[in-house]
């Protein structure tokens, strides 16, 4: 007895030896559960939260302030525009920083640079964008251009550099949100007594202003109001121009596959104009699929 006894108390030492120094397991956490960090990234959205990411946080907003990178790629129709961001604040939601960002399309390549504020309904940029047209060449001044004069291969390759500073406010509407934004364009580069187009705006210019404003609302729908679809108007003008004032219209959409993934499209056509260029006048910027990331 007195053996076992003494068995019965070495082991007791024991446990509570190992219990004393052993590494706490940490508790688990009261509510929903949060993913496993490691699993394979999803493209598509996963069964129980349709804008959960199973490697990243719950949402850009929710972590606080910091200094971050952040990446945006925008790959479609014939175009692809990787964004590099550079800033403090919350990515994506609410940061002051830096934007760059190449520009690849089917009529040329380009780059811009400048500063982003954005907020909750507002999203403000300033910076420099240069051009250089593959298909495109300086045109001489006229009041009117046709397709086949803005295609013609006679000139010299257009080359410019737009200063250009952009303001979107964005507010919840009723069943949707109405997007506000406006812009000022200052073109140079194009010798004197030519006009050339502008390969983002897609207007021909007059240099060297440009303005432009579009209206927007978008209905919200889906299990968290993440989907959109909607129609846009844009009023163009350029200064220096006789009669120039445009007008186009048309459905943009946006599908939130996750908080990383959307396809986006915008079908923007040219109603009233001076020039006569076919969809070389709408707003097809966006038809295809843009992806974010941002560190922790």
């Amino acid at each position: 007895m007195r053996v076992l006894a003494l068995s019965l108390r070495v082991l007791a030492l024991g446990a509570l030896a190992f219990t004393l120094t052993s590494p706490a397991r940490a508790a688990e956490p009261v509510g929903e559960h949060f993913p496993d960090p490691k699993p394979p990234l999803a493209l598509l959205p996963t069964p129980d939260d349709a804008l959960m990411d199973p490697r990243m946080a719950r949402s850009w907003a929710t972590l606080p302030p910091r200094t971050f990178i952040a990446t945006t790629v925008d790959v479609g129709f014939v175009y692809l525009r990787p964004r590099l961001s550079l800033g403090y604040g919350r990515p994506f939601t609410q940061w002051i920083g830096i934007d760059a960002n190449p520009i690849a399309a089917q009529n040329g390549l380009g780059a811009y640079g400048g500063l982003r504020i954005e907020l909750p309904h507002l999203d403000f940029r300033l910076g420099p964008r240069y051009f250089a047209s593959f298909n495109h060449t300086y045109l001489l001044t006229q009041p009117s251009y046709s397709r086949l004069e803005l295609e013609s291969n006679s000139g010299d390759p257009s080359r410019t550099l737009t200063f250009e500073a952009e303001l979107d406010l964005n507010l919840t509407l009723g069943p949707g949100r109405l997007l506000l934004r406006g812009s000022a364009s200052y073109v140079t580069g194009v010798p004197e007594g030519y006009s050339a187009f502008e390969e983002t705006l897609h207007i021909i210019v007059d240099p060297p202003l440009v303005w432009r404003a579009r209206l927007a609302y978008a209905f919200r729908f889906g299990a968290r109001k993440q989907h959109s679809i909607g129609a846009a108007l844009d009023l163009l003008d350029v200064p220096k121009r006789e009669d120039s004032r445009t007008i186009r219209t048309g459905p943009i959409v946006r599908l939130a596959l996750s908080r990383r993934v959307d396809v986006r499209g915008s079908f923007i056509f040219t109603v009233v104009s001076p020039d006569r260029i076919g969809l070389a006048g709408g707003d097809f910027t966006e038809l295809g699929i843009r992806y974010r990331w941002a560190s922790e």
